[in-house]
């Protein structure tokens, strides 16, 4: 496709949290209409890319990284608008900074199925031939019937004669196929609306960049219809850090990558396949878990007692041939046999009070097993990741960024960057491996993404404001360029910008709130504009709204000179 030959060139874009994004032709919150002035805005300044968060049906819950299906768009952002209604917000004025995305879906899907109730001849006409082209929403339709019935209870508690997907898909279709095909219905409309705007990006010029997570709610279509595709007693999640000393239990149950090759990797192919009806790049979300991730027991509250799968783990002859009982180990709770006659060392093992006691003897034939199969697994894990990668590039020509934050081991960044999948640097983690110092514009990662900030992060104002040290940031962002020290907010989130787009990186995408010069409420209380904590309760999160309507946003002239000049002087205008 022609439109792709310049993509990898340099660019810059902008990240946004669509329910966040009001236009005045939005209902309550942003939907797929506001990407429509969104993109007239970005195109006039010199953006070149719009990246959205997952849009992925949440159902009752809030994060669209726990989605209750892989494929299926949430309703709440379709818009009432480009279906021809005449329903709009209340009032024009944004006066709160978080919507309530139940009520909205609920008026939403009343308006919808008024409308589908009146037309319902033709209306389930459509959905029926939406469904032959997309067999995937024969089990989202059941599923999500059931699950609204239920009232959002996981799946394994609904009534037995439920449990089974394929008798379940046929009964509903059967006994409730009116209101099966209304969620079927819903689907074709966001479908609809969402490739018309991949459609007018291309003929605007503008790329559209989305999000594909790597896990699913465990009380999800997908976990439901396929659970040979999941280990269903273990969770994943992040081992103990600087972070966090516990570590962080997700909740998802862990990919089952042994099963998914058996199927050919269907389930990942039909995943891209569809989302590449709506963008041109996606991101690949935790891409260090396509070559391992942490796993813990599914009952655990705490990730300590995890182990990075897939592992080979320690045999039991390995500990007889040292003179060792694995299971006296086991006892004091230095290590689990997770799989028949094969045992995995806990984290931080050496620090536990059983180890301590040990003699010296013993830790001296016990602590050598714990690295006796790194080598081997590090080429395995590679082998694997590297596999996975190179399926996703084969069932979808977008193009994949790699979200590779964290502690990422040296085999994991070596294949990335042998691979030459574009990663993502943020600012305030960026620093020198010897130093811990911020390292200069021209030393960031070519092919990479520069960022201020991620949706999981501060804005780039708290962080300035809030966390580490103000006369480092200082030194470093104006000092050493010879810029005079910012007196305002808007001249240190302005000096912020220039500094992340004038980087090396190939693309430098910003949240939304970081661009927002001139906007009081983001510069003065930029904690209060911020879209998730990691760890606090989901339903704090994921409603933020931005306090300006998207059309007020992009006339305001003197924002829009500022920004423009920003790209240009950087060469990423487009």
């Amino acid at each position: 496709m022609k439109f792709f030959e310049n993509v990898k060139k340099r660019r810059a874009g902008v990240l946004v949290s669509l329910p966040s994004i009001v236009s005045e032709r939005s209902f309550e919150c942003g939907d797929i209409y506001s990407l429509y002035p969104l993109c007239n805005w970005a195109k006039d300044v010199g953006f070149s890319i719009i990246q959205l968060l997952p849009l992925n049906d949440t159902g009752f819950g809030y994060s669209p990284y726990s989605a209750i299906s892989a494929f299926a768009i949430d309703p709440l952002y379709i818009s009432l608008y480009k279906l021809g209604f005449k329903t709009l917000s209340r009032k024009r004025e944004i006066k709160f900074l978080h919507n309530h995305p139940n009520r909205i879906r609920n008026l939403k899907l009343d308006i919808i199925r008024k409308f589908y109730l009146e037309n319902q001849k033709e209306a389930m006409s459509e959905a029926t031939y939406f469904l032959e082209k997309h067999p995937w929403c024969y089990s989202y339709a059941a599923f999500r019937l059931l699950y609204e019935e239920f009232k959002g209870i996981g799946w394994w508690e609904w009534p037995k004669e439920f449990i089974d997907p394929n008798k379940t898909k046929e009964y509903i279709f059967t006994k409730k196929r009116e209101e099966a095909l209304f969620w079927v219905y819903l689907q074709k409309i966001a479908y609809d609306q969402l490739s018309e705007v991949k459609t007018h990006y291309e003929d605007v010029g503008v790329y559209l960049k989305g999000d594909m997570p790597i896990l699913t709610s465990r009380n999800s279509c997908d976990v439901w219809e396929h659970p040979e595709f999941f280990i269903m007693n273990l969770q994943a999640g992040a081992p103990p850090d600087d972070f966090s000393k516990t570590g962080q239990t997700w909740g998802f149950p862990v990919l089952n990558w042994e099963v998914l090759e058996k199927s050919n990797y269907s389930w990942w192919k039909d995943r891209l396949s569809y989302l590449e009806h709506f963008f041109h790049l996606y991101r690949i979300d935790h891409v260090i878990g396509m070559y391992r991730i942490w796993a813990i027991p599914a009952e655990d509250t705490t990730a300590l007692q995890g182990w990075f799968h897939p592992q080979f783990g320690i045999a039991t002859e390995e500990f007889i041939k040292e003179g060792l009982d694995p299971k006296f180990f086991e006892d004091l709770g230095l290590i689990h046999e997770f799989i028949p006659d094969h045992y995995i060392f806990y984290w931080d093992f050496w620090k536990k009070d059983g180890y301590q006691g040990l003699d010296e003897e013993i830790k001296a034939k016990l602590f050598p097993l714990s690295e006796l199969h790194i080598a081997e697994e590090e080429k395995h894990w590679r082998q694997s990741g590297e596999r996975i990668l190179e399926l996703f590039e084969s069932f979808s020509s977008m193009i994949p960024c790699a979200e590779d934050l964290g502690s990422v081991p040296s085999f994991i960044r070596d294949s990335l960057f042998e691979r030459q999948m574009i990663g993502i640097d943020v600012v305030r983690w960026t620093r020198s491996f010897t130093t811990g110092e911020f390292i200069p514009e021209e030393l960031y990662r070519e092919n990479a993404i520069s960022v201020l900030s991620t949706h999981d992060t501060s804005l780039a104002l708290e962080w300035w404001k809030s966390e580490g040290d103000r006369e480092s940031k200082l030194q470093f962002f104006f000092d050493r360029l010879g810029k005079p020290r910012p007196k305002t907010d808007e001249e240190i989130l302005l000096g912020l910008l220039q500094f992340v787009f004038q980087t090396s990186s190939l693309f430098s995408i910003q949240m939304f709130q970081d661009l927002a010069l001139g906007v009081p409420s983001v510069l003065e209380s930029p904690e209060k504009h911020r879209i998730n904590l990691p760890g606090s309760p989901d339903h704090s999160n994921w409603t933020y709204r931005f306090p300006v309507l998207i059309e007020d946003f992009a006339s305001d002239f003197k924002r829009n000179l500022l920004v423009r000049k920003l790209l240009l002087d950087s060469g990423r205008n487009s």
